[in-house]
């Protein structure tokens, strides 16, 4: 049972630590975990258009960013409430935990509602599919009983790891029950593909030797690497969910957890998808609109990263669609010819026409904004493309 106290919210030990390895999704206890202190809140609501928003407000020490919001579209059952928590794994025994209550070991979700248990029940019936691929574990035994080949890891699957599930009593008085999710911290802690464009960056010291190096490096090269480096992450986290027949339903900017935000880290750039509250099943449909959402978070990042002055009500990702789609009809070369003629764009156009300046970038923008091809495709064909900056 979980409850309130000074300091620390606690769990309620209960018996001996149990032998358990956390780095794949199980079913828990409440009194594995204790809570270190509260986050921040969830609301889920419907817009007069059918659009479901789940919106984050500061966390009661002002640690956590302002807000972030993630939608998709369905049917409303009422507002649901969602309760976000940093913790520590008290009930388990595998070695590996740190002893320390000043450093978190996991993100709770508390499911206060039926309306959010809902989305709960969606999110772990998401993460069982996409941890029971048997193609993702290479054991197998010899003819003389021999055990060879590799276990399935978790973190392998470019998605925030969840690593257990439970019921219990709520922090607050009032409700019967709530239903928990527990996630692995990331690398990046809360960090999103969404704050990147803003994020100021630190001076970079440039290198002057080798040569290459300093070509790779200079001007904007470490900014256009970063966005070349994260296109290719949304659309890795997209073929990991879809080869696994999950379908996300609520792509946007703030899906995207992100190992680090600054440049000069490009190379180690880690992006793993998250918030599986809407997903389903992948159908034809499903992955049409998971396709069309990727395009949004692509073109937004590309156009507000780059652009001269930066992000702009021009560079959301609204804005880019309406354009797209209403001005330019989906046509690349269009597209192409109209920011050619704007300075502001110059560095969005570079980007865009990366190869022989055939408009390649343009022609998977495109692509992906129809919903034609499967994410796989898009991977290999972002994937193939060198430029100087990589």
């Amino acid at each position: 049972r979980l409850r309130s106290a000074r300091g620390p919210l606690r769990a309620v030990a209960r018996g001996r630590k149990r032998a358990v390895t956390p780095c794949a999704l199980m079913r828990a206890e409440a009194a594995d975990f204790e809570l270190l202190r509260a986050l921040g809140q969830v609301s889920y609501a419907v817009e007069s258009s059918s659009e479901r928003t789940l919106t984050w407000s500061g966390g009661e020490d002002g640690s956590v960013p302002d807000s972030f919001s993630v939608s998709g579209l369905g049917a409303s059952a009422g507002d649901a409430v969602m309760k976000l928590y940093a913790g520590k794994v008290v009930g388990w025994d595998d070695g590996t935990m740190s002893p320390s209550n000043a450093v978190p070991d996991v993100l709770l979700k508390e499911y206060v509602n039926a309306a959010a248990a809902r989305m709960a029940d969606a999110e772990v019936t998401a993460y069982q599919k996409l941890y029971g691929d048997p193609n993702d574990s290479t054991i197998g035994q010899t003819w003389d009983g021999r055990v060879v080949g590799e276990a399935f890891d978790p973190k392998s699957v470019p998605v925030v790891p969840l690593i257990a599930f439970f019921a219990s009593k709520p922090v607050a008085q009032g409700a019967e029950s709530s239903l928990w999710t527990v996630q692995a911290w990331g690398p990046g802690g809360l960090q999103k593909l969404a704050d990147y464009p803003s994020r100021r960056q630190p001076i970079y010291e440039q290198k002057w030797w080798p040569p290459v190096q300093r070509a790779r490096d200079a001007g904007l090269g470490p900014r256009m690497r970063f966005v070349r480096n994260a296109v290719k992450g949304v659309l890795r986290s997209m073929e990991a969910i879809h080869t696994r027949r999950v379908a996300h339903g609520a792509i946007d900017a703030s899906a995207f957890s992100m190992s680090t935000l600054e440049d000069a880290d490009a190379d180690d750039l880690e992006v793993r998808l998250m918030n599986f509250g809407f997903a389903s099943s992948l159908t034809p449909e499903a992955r049409m609109n998971d396709m069309r959402a990727s395009a949004m978070v692509i073109a937004e990042l590309a156009f507000s990263s780059l652009a001269l002055n930066g992000p702009s009500a021009l560079t959301s990702s609204e804005a880019l669609r309406r354009l797209f789609e209403d001005v330019f009809l989906l046509d690349e070369k269009a597209a192409r010819e109209y920011f050619l003629e704007e300075p502001e764009f110059a560095a969005v156009v570079e980007f865009f026409e990366y190869r022989d300046r055939q408009g390649d970038g343009w022609r998977l923008l495109v692509d992906l904004w129809r919903g034609d091809g499967s994410a796989e495709d898009a991977l290999a064909r972002a994937e193939a493309v060198e430029t100087p900056y990589d």
